[in-house]
């Protein structure tokens, strides 16, 4: 497998250029009471501050008490809570397996994280197992977890069970986070709503959703189709049928909905994507989405 930082910076490259030159120039800094090593800016002093911070020479100038004020960068939990069962071995609408988009979604986000200085970890699982890499920084760090994450999902994994993976980071972990969650529609619709609530009391949440490929797709009308999850070969003249794909289309766009209205009632920011190559600008609007919200 080829690196997924090095495709994410590539797109990333791209995107910006055409796109939102300058999107990611933000940070995650906060004035705060108290001192830090980083100067920010000076303003006059009222009762309760520091005397320590008083800038004796900008008094000087200015005739008022003048202290300093400082800006303390937070470095912020990024979490990356992926799916890595049989599901994610299924076709994805681009024709792309969902393991190649969901590893990319991840590395893009970590890319991210990175760029802003933040902790990075990953926790994946299903139905049988869960594998975790702690908080830490370092491209060659992210770039193993991507690794190994991707190469965990095959055709013979277990069964999803997002709702064990979810109760193991409630237990696991505590400090607060950033949890984004990579999964699709079947696994999300199946998440208990108790969970979601017992997580959202310490930590902020995002979900990822990574779609399948619908029966009735063009590429693979002359290819040999199977459900991963139960072993069923889908016959030729169902993948070709007009009224199966209107119906298809209709049954997914329902689930979409279920899944907004669900997280959207915990204030959980969601972003469906499709392939690759919809993957930075959909989830650039998911993180803009979440710090709107956060206002």
């Amino acid at each position: 497998m080829s690196s997924y930082l090095v495709k994410v910076r590539k797109k990333m490259s791209i995107y910006a250029q055409r796109r939102v030159r300058g999107v990611f120039a933000g940070n995650y800094g906060s004035v705060f009471k108290g001192r830090s090593m980083d100067f920010d800016d000076l303003r006059e002093y009222n009762y309760g501050d520091d005397v320590k911070d008083i800038d004796w020479n900008a008094t000087a100038r200015s005739r008022n008490i003048m202290v300093r004020r400082y800006i303390a960068i937070r470095k912020h939990n990024i979490l990356i809570v992926a799916d890595n069962s049989n599901a994610m071995a299924a076709l994805a609408p681009s024709g792309e397996t969902k393991a190649d988009v969901a590893a990319f979604c991840a590395g893009t986000l970590a890319y991210i994280a990175q760029k802003h200085g933040d902790l990075v970890g990953l926790v994946a699982g299903n139905h049988e197992s869960t594998m975790r890499f702690p908080l830490k920084e370092g491209t060659a760090y992210i770039e193993n977890f991507l690794d190994k994450y991707y190469k965990s999902i095959k055709v013979e994994s277990p069964a999803a069970d997002m709702n064990a993976v979810l109760t193991y980071i409630s237990k696991a972990f505590r400090e607060r986070m950033f949890l984004i969650v990579i999964t699709d529609s079947g696994s999300a619709l199946k998440i208990d709503r108790s969970i979601i609530r017992k997580l959202g009391a310490r930590h902020e949440q995002m979900f990822c959703i990574i779609e399948d490929a619908p029966l009735t797709s063009s590429f693979l009308h002359t290819k040999e189709a199977r459900d991963i999850e139960k072993d069923l070969r889908i016959p030729r003249f169902l993948r070709s049928d007009r009224s199966l794909a209107k119906a298809e289309t209709s049954y997914r766009e329902a689930q979409r909905q279920v899944i907004k209205r669900t997280l959207r009632h915990y204030g959980i920011v969601t972003s469906f994507i499709d392939s690759n190559d919809h993957a930075i600008p959909r989830i650039i609007q998911m993180l803009e989405e979440q710090k709107n919200a956060r206002r």
